[in-house]
């Protein structure tokens, strides 16, 4: 129920949602009904500008312009915290969605942050098999790869797509910084596009993915399936890390550097020279990162494991991982 005033341009409201009577102006009520289409005539606008440019442009020029920074590495491996320092570098420009600072989510679990999975997102499957079988985190498990793995683009019309859809987020001429675990499985397709890509592979021993893992699974409402008779937890580290060893190595020999994030989180000295070591790695001018927000994690380090670092050559460590993943799991009354 509302009523009109003329010559003041005042409307009275019902407000449906608290039953409270508001006002509102008359331009108010115009600025309302014309934001939508403003809205689409932005896109628009902004669709033909973009077309204009896509067009000026080839394959060849983005190729010889652009020299990607790829972080890549499995679900709770560190990627978004190595991605954050990283993005403090005067060379790269983060090409990020959602939030730029950790969240806290519960149980002391961080959620995702410097996020790029909208730069590519047509290319991920759908985990609605993941979710329907209670595996949304074990996305590298054997049932699942095909739906993520590419080693080429399909034609130079999906190259040229592709690199494209990265040049045209940049803001700034500095190279792009991009964090989607799922290029761990592109790395290939990722290097027929941009031949001078570089990446960054963050990993983590295979003991702290389980304890961190098995405790986050089981709190994080996502209904994933737990049984230490069918432990899947290592088998997601091992292929994670094994086929990104591999496609590095057979793709972008040279053009990789590895952040373990058991050494980042040994102090202040670790850190320093795990960052020196990647910037030389990938050609970055030398630069001091501000690491504090490391620091939590300094308060808790413990002795690095070597033993648990990766070894995918010594095949005798999945007898090691299955082991120990069903020792936690019935810890937990997960039997």
């Amino acid at each position: 129920m509302g009523s009109a005033i003329s010559g003041g341009w005042e409307i009275k409201t019902v407000a449906q949602s608290d039953g409270m009577m508001g006002i509102l102006s008359g331009p108010q009520v115009l600025g309302r009904w014309l934001r939508p289409p403003v809205r689409r005539i932005k896109r628009f606008l902004r669709s033909v500008k973009e077309a204009g440019k896509r067009g000026s442009t080839s394959l060849e020029r983005l190729q010889q312009e652009l020299s990607p920074v790829f972080v890549i590495g499995g679900n709770r491996s560190g990627t978004s915290v190595v991605t954050s320092i990283l993005n403090q570098h005067p060379e790269l420009e983060g090409l990020f969605e959602g939030g730029r600072e950790p969240v806290y989510i519960g149980g002391g679990h961080v959620q995702g942050y410097c996020q790029s999975l909208h730069v590519w997102r047509h290319l991920s499957p759908s985990d609605w098999e993941r979710r329907k079988n209670g595996e949304l985190p074990f996305w590298s498990l054997p049932q699942y790869v095909s739906g993520f793995y590419r080693h080429r683009a399909r034609s130079p019309r999906e190259r040229f797509d592709l690199a494209w859809e990265v040049a045209r987020l940049r803001t700034t001429d500095r190279q792009p910084l991009i964090n989607d675990h799922f290029n761990i499985f592109r790395i290939g397709l990722i290097m027929d596009v941009f031949p001078r890509a570089r990446f960054v592979l963050v990993t983590r021993s295979w003991r702290d993915f389980l304890e961190m893992g098995v405790h986050k699974w089981m709190h994080d409402g996502l209904g994933t399936s737990l049984s230490a008779a069918r432990p899947r937890g290592g088998l997601q580290w091992h292929l994670v890390n094994l086929i990104a060893r591999y496609d590095l190595e057979v793709f972008a020999p040279g053009r990789y550097a590895e952040a373990w994030l058991d050494a980042l989180h040994q102090g202040s000295d670790s850190a320093k020279q795990v960052f020196r070591r990647v910037l030389e790695t990938l050609a970055l001018s030398p630069f001091e990162c501000d690491l504090r927000i490391l620091e939590p994690s300094w308060s808790k380090r413990r002795d690095l494991d070597r033993t648990a670092a990766l070894q995918e050559h010594d095949f005798s460590l999945i007898q090691r991982i299955v082991g120990c993943e069903r020792q936690l799991l019935q810890a937990v009354g997960k039997p």
